[in-house]
């Protein structure tokens, strides 16, 4: 069973079709790289992943669960779970500049609990245990020492890098990554990379958006090609890097049209 279906999803802003029926699945576990010139599509079908912006029609599911749905020009149906499916790290950190370090981190899970214990009167994960998870996961990106540190104190890839875990935080069956590395200089780009490879080893999945060539043939399960709002290619990194089929592909990958 894939832990994610995209069928026939379609998005547009005004008279601009951005994009025209995305179809794939990734399967648990995976990690899917998409790759594209500017315009192409790729953070589109991101934001509509995540609910940041409602796709016009087609399907998105989950375990096998219809989160989202709709036909051309209906209402969408939307499910109260499907935000919480996916996890999303921004091109430009958006952290919180009047919280620390680890009051980033613990904002989302502390507001999902009050509102879990408002609707259920149940009990609910308590303050400490949020924040030891967010002590767990300051450990796995390397950054225990900045727990009270405020974003303006942290370079550019501490902040992405706390960016990573907070989307991790609110445990989302798939991370999502929109450029990770775009606003960082080639010294900080490998300190993030190397982070999102390591959540590899732990089997998490992950798709990932990014113009690092090289990364995402290296830690890529799978790679797909979007160009004017469809799949041109998909396949493994041999495939698509190694023996592109598309002519959209090859020249692509030979200007470097990053």
């Amino acid at each position: 069973m894939s832990v994610l279906e995209v069928k026939n999803l379609y998005k547009h802003f005004g008279d601009v079709r951005v994009l025209n029926g995305i179809n794939f699945a990734l399967e648990k576990g995976e990690v899917l790289s998409i790759i594209g010139s500017s315009g192409g599509g790729k953070t589109t079908l991101l934001r509509c992943l995540n609910f940041l912006e409602i796709a016009d029609s087609g399907e998105i599911l989950v375990n096998d669960k219809s989160v989202y749905c709709a036909e051309e020009g209906e209402k969408p149906v939307v499910t109260p779970e499907a935000q919480l499916s996916f996890g999303l790290v921004f091109q430009q950190f958006n952290l919180f500049p009047q919280y620390s370090v680890i009051e980033n981190l613990m904002l989302a899970p502390k507001l999902r609990a009050k509102a879990e214990h408002k609707r259920t009167g149940g009990e609910t994960e308590s303050v400490q245990e949020i924040r030891a998870r967010a002590e767990g996961l300051l450990a796995t990106v390397g950054l225990t020492d900045k727990a009270d540190a405020y974003p303006c104190q942290l370079s550019g890839g501490q902040q992405q890098r706390v960016a990573i875990a907070r989307a991790l935080m609110l445990s989302p069956e798939i991370l999502c990554f929109d450029e990770p590395t775009s606003s960082l200089d080639p010294e900080l780009t490998g300190e993030v990379l190397r982070v999102i490879r390591s959540l590899k080893d732990s089997e998490r999945t992950m798709i990932i958006v990014t113009h690092e060539m090289e990364f995402a043939r290296s830690v890529s399960d799978r790679v797909i090609f979007i160009a004017d709002g469809v799949i041109e290619e998909e396949g493994t990194p041999d495939e698509v890097f190694g023996h592109p089929k598309s002519e959209k592909t090859k020249a692509f990958l030979s200007a470097g049209d990053l």
